[in-house]
């Protein structure tokens, strides 16, 4: 075993969690207990707030009702009375105490924040006779006074809780607004008034108050409440216990279960930095104590740990915002993301095990007896059975059951899923009977095969119920249900010891046993059903089911140490009590949590209103089409690097929003204009993503600051490391845009198992290529060879285009003809020459999808479509239908159509993997060659 020198500049756990809290939390720890409660008693009403207006309660009693943008205020009142008081003005302010002005600019900034409200009340109304929204675009001087301290008080919250990056971007986008007029040419606009600038910002749901902010209120916050719920409860240590228990005994062993760790605490987790502290505190010690460096410890898991925001359900939050401004189900918003996700983990526990053989390294020992080959191959196909069942059943599930429409089919699947489960109860128990390893392996493997496949048994179970009963009664049915399920789990683990945090600093020398770890939290994972049966299955939005949810959590809070207490047979008394103090230390770090969020949400908002009142996002279109000269690859590369700019030093949430308000439409719209059509999803994936790298991306990757802080290494060469690692995820965004199959659109069930399986296999390919080994040290043409291998797996059809092209082209004048003759939902590629906003002549390529009809003039009709032929024999557009497909593709008024593309019959793109894997095979003969003589010659 390796053993490199450590370096001890390491931080205490003390200055770790100041950390977090001058990031996350806030860093201010008043000595005054008043003021400790009172800023307690805040957060804990505000959480409380923020589950009653999630609930149905309010519309049951029929009060408590609140319209979405007084939530909104409220919601923005909380967190700027929080930030002042939790976030020092300075690094000198005081620590221990709140200074007076704090106090006052607490008072102010909520008073602001709750403006809109106040002045839009009835009581207002019947005093001054006149409401805020009687009279929109017509601010009164008091209305543009509040809104000024308001936006003050907003950007110096700001700049507290979040550094000066927000702020400062902020700031720029509000001088555009006000001296836009007197800017060069390029980024010139006609400007307006001061006070329609307040009002459009700080008045109304267009800036301030706009959809971010109500996606932090409606989404955010309970998911970020469940997620602390879930860690005060002990799911966080639980998860980490479980990632080393089934990865600690590998080559590079800790470093794969941070890995695994992080993914899992990435589920919960609304933060990055969070994440890298919560699982490296203990993963990087364990890293560097099998021979990785202080760098590439902290770089495994900051790349692991950023990985965590791309990982569905919760996705830093962007995935609320990609339901708003994407308009696409939450479902969809998921399915979509999942894949690519997934990958990146994969390949990232494939660099961890390249890194780990270019060191020889050894992974921990477990406790009992060695274990043999074939109870290797067990544990490696337990560990990955979730996600291939995930991957290839759990998005489609929802499809299956309109499948299962017959009480005799539903019943027929409880039935085979019993059968299974009895089958693979059956086959591990007579196995573990052969060794001792056998069985830890065996039944930690049974326990995990028996969740997946069980929860699907119960997923029928439930449907069948809930067509027998009534709907009034349905929901206590549940309810008892779900109490039934948590005392059977809570029973079940009770018998095994709580899971204690270990300390990082101290030597581990054995791993824990996988059985009993599963076992030992296995009531854990009923919330989290419960999360993804409403999410998926009963499809109820995702405030509702994180109410549900965090309902769950907070029952199992209160209940679970008197539960356990009770079938230990142990004193229950005070148990309760401990219960209760926990749920509410719970509630308060999850108000806590949101703090930075919240602020975040707002201050991206004034950068919105500024991209909508300006339309500085058409000249950013400009400037890229003008840097990249036309050329998709480089307009993607520049939207990229910008993306890379934007979202230095920013939170998840003001990433996406910052990054998909001003580089999304320019992707789109430059894409249209070059040949290439993107789905809307796959585009605002495409700047999430690269707004993430920002999190790791020198010189400002806080994420990787963090980790360095851990590890003692260097941050700027950790930051180095940690992006190496992460081009799998960078080239991930490039892929979609051109191989929407990544994003499971479009395709069957068989289909995208397909497409799990080629993307993964492709992606550790390119790993191994970048990383510059195989199966030993690569050559640089055994590097090149197998990232062209590792394309062609990934995009088949780029080489089908050379050659045959996909469309055969025809002149515009034949576009009713064609269309008689196609099939219907044929895909006809339509050049139109035309104008952009600013009046620019733009060539446009749309998809048009074959319409219903008699004859070609029919379907064009039926399309939405009205076409005329000028004297110059030019078919233009002279007419469109309303919310027509025509209209949603891109039509318009006196475009000309220039040309037809219709498809031509070609073979199937996957021809190209022969030739891709027979060069592999290749590659795979010659290193094992080369392999066998290096270890040859080193035995002699």
């Amino acid at each position: 075993m390796t053993q490199n020198n450590t370096n001890d500049a390491t931080m205490s756990d003390e200055d770790l969690q100041d950390l977090v809290a001058s990031t996350d939390t806030g860093g201010r720890n008043p000595s005054n207990e008043q003021v400790v409660k009172l800023m307690a008693w805040v957060a804990l009403a505000w959480s409380i707030f923020q589950v009653w207006i999630a609930s149905p309660f309010p519309f049951a009693v029929g009060w408590g009702i609140f319209s979405s943008g007084d939530a909104r205020s409220i919601h923005l009142a909380f967190a700027l009375f929080l930030a002042f008081l939790a976030y020092p003005a300075f690094k000198s302010s005081p620590r221990r105490r709140v200074p007076l002005l704090d106090w006052c600019l607490a008072g102010v900034g909520a008073l602001c924040a709750l403006y809109p409200l106040i002045a839009d009340s009835a009581f207002i109304d019947s005093i001054f006779g006149i409401r805020l929204s009687n009279r929109p675009s017509d601010p009164n001087q008091y209305d543009i006074f509040v809104s000024v301290i308001g936006i003050i008080m907003l950007l110096e919250a700001t700049r507290r809780a979040l550094g000066p990056p927000l702020m400062t971007i902020a700031i720029i986008f509000l001088c555009y607004t006000f001296f836009g007029p007197h800017a060069p040419e390029l980024i010139a606009w006609k400007g307006s008034s001061f006070g329609g600038t307040m009002d459009h910002q700080w008045l109304f749901s267009e800036g301030v108050f706009g959809i971010a902010l109500g996606v932090s209120t409606d989404l955010v916050f309970l998911f970020v409440l469940f997620g602390a719920l879930l860690d005060r409860a002990g799911a966080g240590n639980y998860f980490i216990k479980v990632a080393f228990s089934l990865m600690g005994h590998f080559r590079g062993g800790p470093a794969k279960a941070a890995v695994v760790a992080s993914g899992m605490t990435g589920l919960i987790s609304g933060s990055s930095i969070a994440n890298v502290v919560t699982t490296g505190t203990f993963t990087i010690p364990m890293m560097k104590r099998v021979g990785f460096s202080a760098e590439k410890a902290g770089a495994v898991e900051v790349a692991s740990s950023v990985n965590g925001q791309i990982m569905p359900p919760v996705m830093g939050a962007a995935a609320f915002l990609m339901v708003e401004y994407v308009n696409i189900p939450y479902f969809e918003v998921v399915k979509h993301a999942f894949l690519p996700a997934i990958i990146s983990y994969i390949a990232l526990v494939y660099i961890v095990h390249l890194e780990a053989m270019k060191l020889n390294m050894q992974g921990l020992t477990r406790e009992g007896p060695q274990k043999p080959l074939k109870w290797v191959l067990v544990s490696w196909a337990m560990t990955l059975l979730p996600i291939i069942a995930l991957c290839g059943g759990l998005f489609y599930l929802s499809e299956a059951y309109q499948i299962l429409q017959t009480m005799e089919a539903r019943l027929a699947a409880v039935i085979a899923v019993m059968a299974v489960q009895f089958g693979i109860f059956s086959t591990f128990k007579k196995k573990a009977s052969e060794e001792t390893y056998a069985k830890n392996i065996s039944v930690g493997a049974m326990v995990l095969g028996n969740l997946i496949v069980g929860a699907f048994g119960l997923f029928f179970a439930v449907d069948i119920l809930e067509s027998l009963v009534s709907d009034t009664l349905f929901p206590w049915v549940i309810s008892l249900f779900l109490l039934v399920a948590y005392l059977i789990l809570a029973r079940y683990s009770s018998g095994y010891p709580d899971l204690v945090m270990d300390d990082p600093n101290s030597p581990v020398l054995s791993l824990p046993e996988v059985a009993p770890t599963v076992k030992s939290g296995l009531h854990f994972l009923l919330p989290v059903v419960l999360l993804i049966w409403c999410l998926m299955i009963e499809r109820k939005s995702p405030g509702l089911s994180a109410f549900y949810a965090a309902a769950l959590m907070i029952f199992i809070l209160l209940t679970q140490r008197y539960v356990f207490a009770y079938f230990r047979g142990e004193g229950t008394m005070g148990k309760l009590k401990q219960g209760v103090n926990e749920l509410i230390e719970g509630m308060i770090a999850g108000a806590r949590n949101m703090i930075g969020i919240g602020i975040a949400t707002a201050a991206a908002g004034i950068i919105v209103g500024a991209v909508s009142q300006t339309g500085v996002g058409l000249k950013l279109a400009a400037l890229v089409e003008f840097l990249s000269m036309g050329h998709i690859i480089l307009i993607l590369l520049w939207t990229a690097i910008l993306s890379l700019i934007l979202g230095m030093g920013l939170p998840t949430t003001a990433n996406y929003i910052v990054v998909s308000s001003l580089l999304a439409p320019v992707i789109v719209s430059l894409g249209q204009q070059n040949g290439l059509i993107v789905p809307l999803i796959a585009v605002h994936m495409f700047v999430f993503y690269f707004g993430i790298m920002a999190d790791v991306t020198p010189p400002v990757g806080l994420a990787s600051f963090a980790a360095a802080a851990v590890s003692g290494g260097d941050p700027i060469r950790t930051g180095f490391v940690a992006f190496f690692y992460s081009l799998r995820t960078a080239l991930l965004p490039f892929l979609f845009i051109f191989n929407t199959d990544l994003l499971l659109m479009d395709v069957t069930i068989m289909e995208g198992i397909i497409v799990f399986f080629v993307a993964t296999a492709a992606m550790l390919i390119f790993t191994a290529g970048t990383q510059g080994y195989f199966i030993t040290k690569s050559k640089i043409w055994e590097s090149a060879a197998l990232i062209l291998v590792a394309f062609t797996l990934f995009r088949p059809g780029f080489w089908l285009d050379y050659v045959v092209p996909p469309y055969d082209d025809r002149p515009g004048s034949e576009f009713a003809q064609i269309m008689g003759n196609a099939q219907v939902n044929d895909e006809l590629r339509i050049l139109a020459d035309g104008q952009n906003d600013v009046g620019d002549p733009v060539t446009l390529t749309m998809i048009v999808k074959v319409a219903e009809g008699e004859t070609g003039l029919d379907r064009i009709e039926n399309y939405g479509l009205e076409l005329l032929v000028n004297d110059k024999g030019e078919t233009f557009v002279d007419g469109i239908g309303f919310d027509s497909a025509a209209e949603k593709v891109g039509f318009d008024y006196d475009q000309v159509i220039v040309d037809v593309g219709v498809p031509m019959d070609r073979p199937p793109r996957q021809l190209f993997y022969i030739p891709a894997l027979m060069l592999l095979g290749f590659i795979v003969v010659w290193q094992r060659r080369r392999h066998a003589k290096g270890t040859q010659n080193a035995q002699a």
